[in-house]
C-alpha cells in the first residue's frame, strides 16, 4: 500500500528522482510532519474548512458512519472511500491506496529518460518502506533490473534479515536516525533505538553509501552534548554525508483533520542556531548539511 507517488522529487538521494511513499510505521514520532504515513490501512483526511456542507458524504455511505459533515463514527467507517470519491469540495480525502509492483513500474517507467539522465532514479520512502517487506523488496528488485538507481529511506526499526535482503537492490541508504539516548527515543518516538544503532553499524559493515538524515528538533535532540556525541558516533562508521533536517510545523493541521492532538509546542530554530548546529558537527565529521542554510 502507498499513499503517494512524487515525481521530480530533488531531496531524496542524487540527481531528479521519483519517490514512491509506502504507507505504514512502526515508530510514532512525536514531530511527524506526515501523521497519515503511519497506519497500515488507509485514513480519511477531513478538511474542515474545505466542507460546503451539501451532506453528499452523509447520503453515500454505504455504513452510515458519517453523522454529519465532518464527524464520522470511526468504529463503523470501513474505509470504502465513497464519500472522499463524491466531495466535489476537497474537503474528504482517502490516504491509501493498494497497488502492485506492476503499477508502481508503469508509473515510475513514465519518468525513465529525465531519471536517468540526471543522474537520479527511485527512491523508496514512507512511513517506512520495510514495514511492508515483501512489496518493499520486490520492488526494489524488479526496480533494479529494469536499471533504475535505488535509494532506500529508511528508520532502521526492521529486522536485519529483512534490511540485509534489501540492501541487495539498494545503492543508497537515506538513514534517518533521531537520537543516540535509548531512553529519549522511546520517549519521542515508542520505541528503543537499539535495533536501529545495530542495523546502522551493519549496514556501514557491507560498505553500502549511507546518507544519514537527523530531524533537528528544538529541546529533543539538538543540545551541544548531543550533538557532539551523534557526531562521535557517525566518525565510527562508513558514512558518506549527513543531513540535518531542521524541525517545521507544516504538517500540525494533518493531526486535526486525522482527528489526533499534536503533542509538540516549539518553534523552529533560527538562521543562527542552525548555523551554530553545522558548525559544531563539522568540527567533528565531514560532509555536513543543514537543510535551510545550504
Amino acid at each position: 500500500m502507498i499513499f503517494d507517488i512524487k515525481h521530480f522529487a530533488v531531496h531524496d538521494g542524487p540527481g531528479i528522482r521519483t519517490t514512491v511513499f509506502l504507507k505504514g510505521c512502526p515508530l510514532r514520532c512525536a514531530w511527524c510532519h506526515s501523521p497519515e504515513s503511519q497506519n497500515m490501512i488507509p485514513d480519511l483526511l477531513l478538511n474542515s474548512e474545505k466542507c460546503i456542507g451539501c451532506k453528499s458524504c452523509v447520503d453515500i455511505c454505504p455504513t452510515n458512519a458519517i453523522l454529519s459533515p465532518g464527524l464520522i463514527n470511526k468504529t463503523a467507517c470501513n474505509l470504502c472511500g465513497a464519500c472522499a470519491d463524491i466531495c466535489y469540495a476537497g474537503a474528504v480525502e482517502k490516504i491509501g491506496n493498494l497497488i502492485t509492483t506492476d503499477e508502481v513500474l508503469s508509473t515510475v517507467e513514465k519518468d525513465r529518460d529525465l531519471l536517468l539522465n540526471s543522474g537520479g532514479g527511485v527512491t523508496l520512502s514512507g512511513g517506512e518502506p520495510l514495514a511492508q517487506p515483501s512489496f518493499a523488496i520486490d520492488l526494489l528488485r524488479r526496480l533494479k533490473e529494469s536499471g533504475y538507481h535505488n535509494a532506500l529511506d529508511t528508520s532502521g526499526y526492521t529486522s536485519w534479515s529483512v534490511l540485509e535482503q534489501a540492501l541487495n537492490y539498494t545503492d543508497l541508504v537515506l538513514f534517518d536516525l533521531k537520537h543516540l539516548d535509548p531512553v529519549k527515543h522511546r520517549q519521542y518516538t515508542g520505541k528503543n533505538n537499539k535495533l536501529i544503532l545495530e542495523n546502522l553499524n551493519q549496514a556501514s559493515k557491507l560498505g553500502k553509501r549511507i546518507w544519514i538524515r537527523v530531524p533537528l528538533i528544538p529541546g529533543l535532540n539538538d543540545d551541544p552534548e548531543h550533538l557532539t556525541a551523534l557526531a562521535r558516533h557517525l566518525q565510527r562508521l562508513r558514512v558518506e554525508r549527513t543531513y540535518f533536517l531542521p524541525y517545521h510545523s507544516l504538517g500540525v493541521s494533518k493531526y486535526e483533520s486525522l482527528g489526533r492532538k499534536y503533542t509538540l509546542s516549539i518553534e523552529p530554530h533560527s538562521l543562527d542556531q542552525l548555523k551554530q548546529v553545522k558548525k559544531q558537527v563539522s568540527d567533528v565529521i565531514d560532509h555536513v548539511v543543514v537543510m535551510g542554510i545550504e
